[in-house]
């Protein structure tokens, strides 16, 4: 009997010698934490380039033409048709909320002023109007998983191309042949964009595109004629696809 009180004692002794044991041990070890190795960059954090095309359309707002100042106040500018590439890039330090892109595009229309007299001076005015814009665009944009709406603002270059040119005017005479400007140009843009897949995505965008051309021109017989000129503004809606990497 005694030896078994003695073999009862010696054990529970040892199982709490063994259990203060393992509780020292434990506490001794640090606990884990997750990786925080800084090749684990999420996906989030990286650059983001794209490249893009698109087609747009134009409706401008009818802003006269002016012959040596004169305005031909009965002047329609029509829109036209045209398309475009963009290429962007959106940096991971900014998050991908800003971002920068370049803007080649190009579009076609008309300006035509019908034969009117007033103040006893008869004007009409009757051309083709192109133009090829190279911008340059800051845009802040929300970085949804699927939709992404954006909006922006860009300056550049607009070179104006007026084409089958036919000016009359009473007092300095007929021009004609095609004339060109280049000029300083602005704009200011909305739109949104929709991923498709991984790397492909559809968009469409709004611009208020402002330039102020200025053109040299030729009477018939090939001298030099009288300056004539065209604040232009337009609504361009425009509408494309483009690739991420």
């Amino acid at each position: 009997m005694q030896s078994t009180r003695c073999f009862l004692v010696t054990f529970i002794l040892s199982c709490l010698l063994f259990g203060t044991h393992h509780a020292g041990a434990s506490a001794a070890e640090p606990a884990e934490t997750p990786s925080t190795s800084p090749d684990a960059t999420p996906q989030d954090a990286k650059h983001e380039f794209y490249v893009s095309v698109y087609v747009q359309g134009s409706r401008p707002l009818n802003r006269p033409v002016r012959l040596q100042e004169d305005p031909f106040t009965n002047t329609d500018v029509q829109g036209g048709l045209g398309g475009g590439l963009k290429v962007g890039f959106f940096p991971a330090f900014a998050g991908r909320f800003v971002g920068l892109e370049a803007d080649l595009s190009g579009l076609d229309g008309k300006v035509n002023a019908p034969l009117a007299t007033t103040g006893g001076v008869a004007r009409s005015a009757n051309f083709r109007l192109q133009s090829v814009n190279v911008m340059a665009n800051v845009l802040l944009r929300y970085p949804g998983e699927t939709i992404q709406p954006y909006i922006g603002i860009g300056a550049g270059l607009s070179g104006g191309f007026a084409r089958d040119l036919n000016l009359q005017h009473s007092t300095f005479g007929t021009v004609h042949e095609n004339a060109a400007d280049g000029a300083f140009a602005y704009q200011i843009l909305g739109g949104v964009r929709a991923n498709v897949t991984e790397r492909m995505f559809l968009f469409t965008e709004y611009k208020y595109f402002v330039a102020n051309y200025q053109w040299e021109s030729e009477i018939a017989n090939g001298a030099r004629g009288p300056s004539f000129t065209m604040n232009y503004r337009a609504h361009i809606l425009s509408g494309g696809i483009g690739f991420t990497f």
